[in-house]
């Protein structure tokens, strides 16, 4: 434990560090100028933070979807999913998941607990998850091939008074609760080494049975998850922190630019002239001229010097823009587009690739996800044992996990390719899948059908052909044999009038 809390230590220093460069402490506040230092500006755009919520409310805006993964045997959407989606809402978790990605883009992991309700605690679900802080959490793995989840822990601060000869002080000390898979225990450095903390149970509102420590888990599961934004949890501040730093100081040095050339130095050419003559001068506005020596005429000038603002805004136009394709965020077009399709607009200014991160973090998402239901599963299928209510037989292959974006972009192309499967005959459930302007393609498969029974497809395909279509004989061996045949023959009988 103590090489794994250095270790950790090391952690949190970085966290603090991109957490508060998140909020806006950022090194362009530290800036000291030596040259005319009484002209010192300091600008920050926080471009941090708009990164980080753009992509927290592009892929987490809306909630997350537990929804019925499509198999050939299923036929009706299973009611057990629509439980596992209520008792998620009731305990708020499109708030928490908003929480954790948060932590995501900041710094690249986040965290999430989850255990069994308590029995104090009566709630619709028969769980309780929340999103620790990652300053005070952190996951174990072990160095083998398979790199499983050896054990969590979740560091708590208390402070205590020791009562000396002199006068009472107060000192700290930390907790340590560590999650093994079928065990839990605590930690502690309140008697001044870390040792096991003896562990009491509340009877009648006070502590009265003791409790082994460590402590059996009845249901077996991690109860802190990991979710890694990539394999070296690399956050996207941390990618473009360098460009960033670089917009605030050019940003803060175009000010220092304005205001020292509103505040130009007066160079007397010359002229010799005191400080309070100088003064009167600032004063009055005015000036008198003179000079004894023809060879050396006096004159007076404003020494200042302006950059050229156009280069400036090119070359932080530049940074910008590498900072959104970096972090895969779109751009926004202050100019009118003349003759571009609404695809090529979407490509153009990054949307797409905006969409094809969003699914690379989708992917990242959802392995630790699916550890998070599995242990979701083991607590519903113990604690609603004996109720009516309950997702016994529900699967985790049973479940996919759905984010939900705008899909009514450039609507007309996929409506257009859907029409086109459909009179290429391509499967309704694999067309729906393809276009991508479902959510879910197999719950709008299943309403299609209840709404139009099997008919669905074919009636479709006869009106986009423009052909009459026997729908008792579409799709039937016998008859495509016997149109095979009717044109065989009345080919055979073109062939041979032509030679004729």
């Amino acid at each position: 434990m103590p090489e794994i809390l250095a270790i950790h230590n090391q952690n949190v220093s970085d966290i603090e560090y991109l957490d508060n460069f998140y909020k806006g402490i950022q090194p362009i506040l530290e800036k000291t100028k030596k040259i005319r230092p009484e002209i010192n500006n300091k600008i920050l755009v926080n471009h941090a933070y708009e990164i980080v919520e753009f992509k927290k409310s592009y892929v987490f805006g809306d909630p997350v979807q537990y929804v019925q993964k499509g198999e050939k045997e299923t036929e009706h959407t299973n009611p057990r999913i629509s439980l596992l989606n209520k008792f998620m809402e009731s305990e708020d978790k499109s708030s928490k998941d908003k929480e954790l990605a948060e932590w995501w883009y900041k710094i690249g992991t986040g965290y999430r607990w989850a255990d069994q309700d308590s029995p104090e605690d009566e709630d619709e679900a028969p769980f309780e998850i929340s999103t620790p802080d990652p300053k005070r959490t952190f996951v174990v793995y072990s160095t083998g091939i398979t790199e499983e989840q050896l054990f969590a822990c979740y560091i708590q601060n208390f402070t205590q008074i020791i009562t000396t000869q002199d006068t009472p002080q107060v000192a700290e000390y930390q907790e340590y609760t560590i999650y093994c898979e079928d065990k839990m225990m605590v930690l502690t450095t309140q008697y001044g080494k870390l040792q096991l903390k003896p562990l009491y149970k509340k009877v009648l509102g006070v502590f009265k049975k003791k409790l082994p420590n460590p402590y059996p888990l009845q249901i077996k599961g991690f109860r802190i998850i990991e979710y890694p934004l990539n394999k070296n949890r690399i956050g996207l501040i941390e990618l473009v922190i360098s460009q960033l730093n670089a917009i605030n100081r050019i940003t803060s040095n175009e000010l220092d630019d304005i205001e020292q050339f509103v505040q130009s130095l007066l160079v007397y050419i010359n002229q010799q002239i005191d400080i309070d003559r100088h003064k009167q001068i600032i004063k009055l506005g005015a000036v008198e001229i003179s000079t004894s020596d023809p060879s050396k005429p006096a004159d007076i000038k404003l020494l200042g010097q302006k950059m050229d603002n156009s280069q400036v805004k090119t070359y932080k136009d530049g940074i910008y823009n590498d900072v959104l394709t970096i972090v895969g965020i779109p751009r926004l077009n202050d100019k009118p587009s003349g003759g571009d399709t609404g695809q090529a607009r979407l490509l153009g200014e990054g949307w797409t690739m905006a969409d094809e991160r969003a699914k690379q973090d989708e992917l990242s998402f959802k392995k630790p996800e699916r550890q998070f239901l599995k242990l979701i599963l083991n607590i519903c299928n113990e604690k609603l044992k004996g109720k009516s209510e309950n997702l016994k037989g529900l699967k985790l292959s049973d479940i996919d996990i759905k984010f939900t974006r705008n899909k009514s972009d450039n609507i007309l192309v996929k409506t257009q390719a859907l029409m086109n499967l459909m009179s290429a005959q391509c499967p309704p459930d694999i067309a729906f899948t393809v276009i991508g302007l479902f959510n879910d393609p197999n719950e709008v498969f299943e309403k299609a059908k209840e709404y139009y029974g099997d008919d669905l497809w074919k009636k479709a395909v006869s009106n986009v052909i423009g052909e009459k279509v026997d729908d008792k004989n579409v799709g039937d061996p016998k008859t495509d044999d016997k149109a095979k045949k009717k044109e065989n023959q009345s080919i055979d009988k073109n062939i041979s009038a032509n030679e004729g």
